[in-house]
């Protein structure tokens, strides 16, 4: 439309010819869509309350009684170490509290003249939406860090630029005024982020079995980082698009009461809807939501966490607690090859004692420092004088055994809920 037509514009209203329309950002008093805008905006304050109440409910849950800690002490990692999911669902809290807030202030209509504050009120939610999306990211990216150093190595840039990267995203939203046209560009990002995430866990995973707990429970945790991913992704496109729109066309939305209202529940359902669908993709969690760990030492900080996979009786030795396999090994990795190892010495043993028996000779089997039984055959005998020469030199057998832990790294991610 042309603005000659409008006889009394002002930032809360546009009125022509004695009708008016209300941004609904801003007021729902005294205008045509005042009913159905009224009716939005007390939907989103049942909306934002519920989903506040199911998110403290997850954090008092994670934070108080299982213990776990928002961000990391530990400076020399870097001092941005969020915990992903945590980290998240605080800042999601505080941002649906101040939505409902905004929407109380606009249906009791409190402070009708101070457009500063409504205007605040407003966009201030938002940065900590965003804050809160900038946080997951970056706790993925220190998780991947700290639990496969080919990986941290191979694509994830160091830990001050991490943090560089990771402060600018959260910072920027409450330093910078103009904030959504900065922001909704730089987090479109979070889409290829999670693209590139996901496919570096299916380059893991294809080098496991197509069965087994293992495979289901890393097959799990990609599709709950899919899911979450995609939330994130799709919130944000379609706020970005709407923003655009908004924007470009603000008057002739405003003055429009179909488009103004279709806009309204667009806008301010969708932040409500994407918190709960977040919700429900980290409560609904069957296979690990007993014991959240999965042997990663995690981006937030404390000691190795608790494996899933554990099993009741281990009988590995004390050497396998050494500092060096921690935090890269997985112990009940090496219980269920000793385990298969075992079974394999016995067979060999039997073969040998029926070898002695005919020729008298003395066979002796070779265990790895971790006491595993070797794999290869590594026998010496007086008759051939064979020796393996894959496990002929101590240095190759450690190296052996860190070779297992790239094999075994995508059985251990579940970065929904490493700590």
């Amino acid at each position: 439309m042309n603005d000659s037509s409008v006889t009394d514009w002002t930032l809360e209203r546009h009125c022509i010819d004695g009708v008016c329309h209300c941004d609904w950002r801003l007021t729902v008093q005294d205008c045509v869509e005042s009913h159905a805008l009224y009716v939005v905006h007390v939907i989103n304050i049942a909306l934002s309350g519920l989903v506040s109440i199911l998110a403290i409910g997850i954090l008092y849950d994670r934070l108080v009684l299982k213990g776990h800690r928002l961000f990391d002490g530990n400076i020399a990692k870097g001092c941005l170490r969020p915990k992903p999911i945590d980290s998240m669902m605080f800042l999601l809290t505080f941002f649906n509290i101040l939505r409902l807030i905004s929407s109380v202030i606009i249906v009791a209509d409190i402070a009708p003249g101070n457009m500063i504050v409504r205007s605040f009120m407003f966009e201030i939610p938002w940065q900590f939406g965003y804050g809160g999306f900038s946080l997951y990211l970056v706790g993925i990216a220190q998780t991947l860090a700290d639990s496969h150093r080919a990986i941290a190595t191979g694509w994830l840039p160091s830990p001050r630029t991490v943090d560089v990267i990771g402060l600018s995203f959260f910072l920027a939203p409450f330093i910078l005024n103009n904030i959504c046209s900065l922001v909704a560009g730089s987090l479109a990002k979070i889409l290829f982020a999670g693209v590139r995430l996901v496919g570096i866990l299916n380059r893991h995973i294809a080098k496991f079995q197509t069965s087994g707990p293992r495979f289901t429970t890393v097959k799990t945790g990609i599709f709950k980082i899919k899911s979450v991913m995609s939330i994130l992704s799709i919130c944000l496109m379609l706020f970005a698009i709407f923003l655009l729109l908004y924007g470009a066309l603000r008057n002739s939305i405003t003055v429009n009461p179909v488009g103004s209202v279709f806009l309204a529940v667009i806008w301010s359902y969708l932040a409500g809807i994407s918190t709960l669908s977040l919700e429900i993709s980290i409560l609904f969690n069957p296979t690990i939501n007993e014991n959240t760990d999965i042997g990663l030492k995690s981006s937030s900080g404390g000691d190795k966490s608790n494996n899933l996979f554990e099993t009741q009786n281990s009988g590995l030795p004390s050497v396998m607690h050494d500092k060096s396999f921690q935090g890269t090994l997985s112990h009940n990795a090496f219980d269920d090859l000793k385990q298969q190892q075992l079974q394999y010495q016995q067979a060999t043993q039997k073969h040998a004692k029926g070898v002695g028996a005919a020729n008298n000779v003395n066979t002796t089997i070779l265990t790895s420092r971790a006491g595993i039984p070797l794999e290869d055959l590594s026998y010496s005998d007086s008759k051939d004088n064979y020796k393996s020469p894959h496990w002929a030199d101590p240095k190759q057998d450690t190296e052996a055994c860190n070779h297992i832990d790239e094999a075994l790294f995508s059985s251990q991610v579940d970065l929904m809920d490493a700590k």
